[in-house]
């Protein structure tokens, strides 16, 4: 634990000391602020109620869309092996999702629906291709394993996915869980900059930005980089706890 704190403690330090040497030689505050005054502007917003509310949000946001989009992954994922007919459909819509730019399906849903229901469904899509991938794979991996044994000792589906899949599908829904969690939050953010929601990380950016306010955008991106970590961390004990 000690180890882990001292190397994160170094990292830290290295990250600050190398911003700063670029702070010197660009030498243009407007470009790029000081470390030291981004760190001031942490300090004062993690006092401010409305950085609290935005973080809060974001992560509510965030943690709905990666709920929804873990679930649909993983039942479509079951139904495509169980079902080997719904492949051909759900194979073209996964590969149609992952073709389209992230930019294509905002714009779209912008028209469609208002900013909170466009950050959902926007996450839930650009997500759930790969928990979908990633259940799918491995179930067809553990059936060609246990093939023989299920050839021999025939059990209904439903015996046989509380049993045998899902045990051995835990480690590889707990890996997709982990990877869908930080790619969540910069899809989450991006579809908040451009919906114009009222609230949220990605809304403050990009005041931050209008304001050219770089040293306020880079605070931000800070703060993003820290729920992240957080959030993963907690996302992985979790895991531990129901995946075990």
């Amino acid at each position: 634990m000690l180890r882990k704190a001292v190397g994160a403690a170094a990292y830290i330090a290295a990250v600050f000391l190398l911003f700063q040497l670029l702070y010197t030689g660009i030498n243009n505050p407007v470009i790029f602020p000081s470390p030291f005054e981004v760190a001031e502007i942490m300090a004062e917003q993690i006092t401010d109620p409305q950085c609290i509310d935005a973080i809060a949000i974001t992560i509510l946001r965030v943690s709905l869309g990666i709920a929804a989009s873990f679930l649909t992954g993983a039942i479509l994922g079951i139904v495509r092996f169980f079902y080997p007919w719904t492949s051909r459909i759900l194979d073209r819509f996964v590969l149609l999702l992952r073709s389209l730019p992230n930019i294509t399906l905002i714009i779209l849903f912008l028209f469609w629906f208002d900013g909170e229901s466009c950050i959902f469904f926007v996450i839930c899509l650009v997500l759930f291709p790969l928990v979908y991938q990633a259940c799918a794979d491995s179930l067809v991996q553990i059936g060609q394993e246990w093939k023989d044994l299920f050839a021999v000792y025939s059990q209904p589906r439903l015996y046989l996915l509380k049993k045998i899949y899902l045990p051995l599908l835990k480690p590889d829904l707990g890996s997709a869980l982990i990877s869908v969690s930080s790619l969540g939050f910069k899809v989450g953010v991006m579809a908040e900059i451009l919906s114009q929601v009222r609230s949220g990380i990605g809304r403050s950016m990009q005041i931050a930005k209008l304001n050219i306010d770089i040293a306020s955008l880079f605070a931000w991106t800070a703060w993003l980089l820290i729920v992240v970590f957080v959030y993963e961390q907690f996302v992985k004990k979790l895991i531990r706890i129901c995946f075990k």
